[in-house]
């Protein structure tokens, strides 16, 4: 072998054994394994990137229908459409129901804007700032007649097959209770631009539908029932009135509470209305003179002791004994939990 090719081979055998060296070194010290570590993450991300735009792109088409199907159970795209078919369709609800003292009103409509604003920020995403999500209009519907009539007035409200939710319902007996006022404060919402497929029909006979609360409706919980009749006593005595049980308990709180009023007339008080709400639960109650009664927990008529609501039920506390009452029953009709 020349002295020029033995000078090539070592200077061949050098470069390896530097470069192997080089290697070792790096990855001893963590030099290269890192560089890697930050390459597959980078990758990684990308990765996930790619994967949630493949998954959006599959959704879109869903999504689409879902605000579709929205926009077709709302009133119109806008607030002008919306406000005129909420009024047409609860003025031909009153008509139907031929109630008297009828009124429907309406308030300005109030357009949501989108909840995602703070991820539109830069470039041309920011137009979307701007855009509205949804809009609200709220409407009260008022009217008296009789009991049934409100119920049904009630019934036909909350199963109109457009988007809208109930967010207040306000019974108003008027003199003995043969007439009671409803006054219903409702929402209805709307998505900004969409455009309805058919109007909207409702999903068979009212009449029909509301047969399952026939029994409730015929209940009327606000009537005062006649007074007793006058006794004429015999041997030309004088006529006497059956003596009229005392009408006006006081609240209490549980603490004061006590039980010693045994001859409570219990069967005078009538369980009116059951309320929970953001403030608590309440309970309603009238009297057969006329009077009436609102009991929040811990407060007490007679020795029941006001504790809770449960569906159609406000549940009691006497001596240590948990009672319950119906709706439409009087206190004196009250059942033992658990029975």
């Amino acid at each position: 072998m020349s002295t020029l090719k033995r000078f090539r081979f070592t200077l061949v055998l050098g470069s390896i054994a530097i470069i192997a060296s080089l290697l070792g070194f790096l990855g001893g010290s963590g030099r290269a394994s890192s560089v890697r570590l930050t390459a597959q993450d980078s990758i990684a991300v990308s990765e996930g990137v790619l994967a949630n735009l493949r998954a959006e792109r599959i959704a879109k088409p869903k999504r689409a229908l879902e605000l579709k199907s929205l926009g077709d159970r709302s009133l119109g795209g806008s607030s002008e459409l919306v406000d005129s078919a909420l009024r047409a369709r609860m003025n031909r609800v009153l008509e139907e129901l031929s109630l008297s003292d009828a009124s429907v009103g309406t308030s300005a409509a109030v357009i949501q804007g989108t909840p995602a604003r703070s991820e539109f920020a830069k470039g041309s995403l920011k137009k979307l700032r701007e855009e509205p999500d949804f809009g609200e209009i709220q409407a009260t519907v008022a009217a008296s007649g009789r009991y049934d009539q409100m119920l049904q007035l009630l019934y036909r409200l909350a199963s109109e097959p457009w988007l809208h939710r109930i967010d207040m319902i306000r019974f108003d007996p008027k003199s003995s209770g043969d007439r009671v006022g409803l006054t219903v404060r409702l929402t209805t919402m709307f998505i900004v631009g969409s455009q309805q497929s058919a109007e909207l029909m409702r999903d068979g006979d009212p009449v029909v539908g509301f047969a399952p609360y026939a029994a409730l409706a015929g209940s009327n919980p606000f009537l005062i029932p006649m007074p007793p009749p006058i006794v004429v006593a015999k041997n030309g005595a004088a006529p006497t009135v059956p003596p009229i049980p005392a009408t006006n308990p006081l609240t209490a709180d549980v603490a004061a509470a006590t039980p010693t009023n045994s001859g409570f007339p219990y069967g005078t008080w009538k369980l009116t209305g059951v309320v929970r709400g953001p403030t608590g639960d309440e309970a309603f109650l009238r009297c057969a003179d006329g009077s009436a009664l609102q009991l929040a927990p811990g407060q007490a008529v007679g020795d029941l002791v006001f504790r809770s609501v449960e569906y159609d039920l406000a549940e009691f506390e006497s001596s240590g004994v948990r009672v319950r009452v119906r709706i439409g029953d009087n206190l004196s009709q009250r059942s033992p939990i658990g029975q």
